[in-house]
């Protein structure tokens, strides 16, 4: 074999070591970014969460604050009691409102049961909640359940010149955890925007955002003006995270 057929292996030899290389690196580079990629939207999710949280939380207090000043001018008792409620509330439950994990069911119910414990106390026997939820074994993002009574606590049964009537129920089929909000209030025609104010379409546009994002749930809301107003919450029984 003469000299120019091994120069023509030999430079082929490098040309196939370089590009072997070459993939490789290619290869590494692809990862690093995935990687880089991956901790980015992870970070973002994180801000979006905290950001979600951020902008109900001051919207409860805010009412809830708001109860305790009304009570405070009329009894002064109840005004108490209710301020000893949100204390409860706060101390009991603030390593779940910030947290951007799901919780247990009956932990978020405890936000519930604190909330309607003031609002009852303001407005006493305008309206009564029902609490039926023979399933509870599932978690669920923190502070899911609690802004959807507060609405129909606030936009549903409050502004009835009746008696209202909340309904919380759990059950569940093949592939969800279902829980049901629902009351007999002055409802709204969902296509019209009239009846929603900022506040509460934030609310609920950050249920969704977070349900979607921790477990891959949704929120579906029906209401019919002059008959009440249902949001239907589904957590999918193979939840996982959506980055």
């Amino acid at each position: 074999m003469g000299v120019i057929p091994w120069v023509v292996i030999i430079l082929l030899s490098l040309t196939v070591i370089l590009l072997v290389m070459w993939i490789v690196m290619q290869q590494r580079r692809v990862k690093k970014q995935r990687a880089l990629i991956k901790d980015r939207n992870a970070l973002i999710h994180e801000m979006q969460t905290s950001i979600a949280l951020s902008q109900i939380k001051p919207h409860f207090l805010y009412n809830a604050l708001n109860s305790i000043y009304v009570l405070c001018g009329k009894d002064l008792d109840q005004g108490r009691q209710a301020i000893s409620d949100l204390a409860d509330y706060l101390r009991a439950n603030i390593g779940s409102i910030d947290s951007s994990v799901p919780i247990p069911f009956e932990k978020e119910m405890e936000h519930v049961s604190k909330y309607l414990s003031i609002e009852k106390l303001r407005f006493g026997d305008e309206f009564t909640c029902s609490i039926v939820t023979p399933v509870k074994d599932f978690e669920l993002p923190a502070l899911t359940i609690q802004p959807l009574v507060e609405n129909a606590v606030r936009h549903g049964v409050v502004p009835l010149d009746e008696k209202g009537i909340i309904l919380i129920t759990t059950r569940e089929n093949d592939r969800y955890y279902i829980i049901t909000i629902s009351d007999n209030g002055v409802g709204f025609d969902p296509t019209s925007g009239e009846k929603d104010d900022p506040g509460e379409h934030i609310g609920i546009r950050n249920v969704r955002e977070r349900l979607r994002r921790l477990c891959g749930g949704k929120l579906e809301i029906q209401s019919e003006k002059g008959y009440g107003t249902e949001a239907i919450i589904k957590i999918p029984k193979t939840a996982k995270r959506y980055i």
